[in-house]
């Protein structure tokens, strides 16, 4: 095929997989361009079963990620992991260079086409959180605390008796009231006096307190971290103390705009940082679409990924065939 119909689609979760299968299946060529080792993005970390999924239920994300990466392979779609990209700017023909550099011995690559596709996807929030709490830094380093909610669901892994989770919005509702399931008794800080998760999931773990089986702290900031032989102390402002087995943070999530490389094209962003896009998935870049989380769906899941994947590429594909 010609080199002018290349779309690179920059991200391998389920977004971009799916625009990549959506325009492979319209004879148009997508090169998946992903930082990591492996396809599969946040959803490829989810070991919590997912039966939102119309006709898969009963999969974790794991596993439903697991699938999509088997469905690229048998469409044969061009993928580079352990890729990132370098350089993108618009060229004076309209079209897009873009440059690719990898984390092993590859050489780099230069790409050059009509349209290009941002499927970075968010990630866990809390880096800021280890760096400014003390102690926080070196006991994740231990293991003793975790960034996001995989490490609460992984089977076999030792939670302990009693977990702190940080953080007041639906993760942190709903992996303690998936804690209290396993027999583990969840503390949940959270600095805002009211939670911000969706109402079912805070009454669910709210039954859960009421029966002594979980504990919610509200208007609580955690001030430091202490080493208490295998468990950790909490010390909170304004004084106290818990002493648990393992800290998750549950900050929620930010999307992967801060890139330096995506800078250059200076794309138009709300106030969280998100991308912002028209009902195509295009951004007031013309020929630059987002999809997935990082564009900030009303409702970010799987279905929206897969879908906001699909609507880039048909219109990716209508542009090009009036070419």
């Amino acid at each position: 095929m010609a080199e002018t119909a290349i779309v690179p689609i920059i991200g391998g979760g389920p977004a971009g997989m799916s625009c990549a299968l959506w325009l492979a299946n319209y004879g148009l060529p997508p090169i998946i361009i992903e930082r990591e080792a492996d396809l599969g993005g946040l959803a490829g970390r989810n070991p919590y079963r997912n039966d939102w999924l119309l006709g898969r239920p009963g999969l974790t994300g794991r596993q439903h990620a697991q699938e999509f990466v088997r469905h690229i392979g048998q469409a044969a779609v061009e993928t580079w992991l352990g890729a990132r990209p370098q350089h993108l700017a618009r060229m004076s023909n309209g079209r897009f260079a873009l440059d690719v550099g990898f984390s092993d011995q590859r050489p780099p690559q230069s790409l050059s086409c009509f349209a290009v596709v941002l499927a970075a996807g968010t990630r866990f929030r809390g880096e800021e959180w280890l760096d400014q709490v003390e102690n926080a830094r070196r006991l994740a380093a231990a293991g003793l605390v975790h960034l996001g909610p995989p490490f609460a669901g992984e089977p076999g892994v030792d939670l302990g008796s009693h977990v702190a989770v940080i953080g007041g919005g639906d993760n942190a509702f709903d992996v303690s009231r998936m804690l209290v399931e396993k027999g583990v008794r969840p503390t949940v800080v959270m600095r805002a006096n009211e939670p911000k998760g969706q109402p079912l999931l805070v009454q669910r773990l709210r039954e859960h307190a009421s029966s002594g089986k979980a504990e919610i702290l509200a208007g609580r900031t955690v001030e430091a971290l202490e080493q208490a032989g295998a468990r950790v102390r909490v010390r909170l402002a304004g004084g106290g103390a818990l002493e648990v087995d393992h800290v998750v943070l549950l900050l929620g999530y930010q999307p992967n705009t801060d890139e330096p490389w995506l800078a250059q094209l200076a794309l138009e962003q709300d106030t969280d940082g998100y991308l912002i896009v028209d009902g195509n998935r295009e951004t007031p870049c013309r020929g630059v679409f987002a999809v997935g989380d990082v564009s900030n769906p009303v409702h970010p899941c799987i279905v929206t990924a897969l879908a906001s994947g699909t609507m880039a590429a048909r219109e990716i594909q209508r542009r090009l065939s009036t070419r």
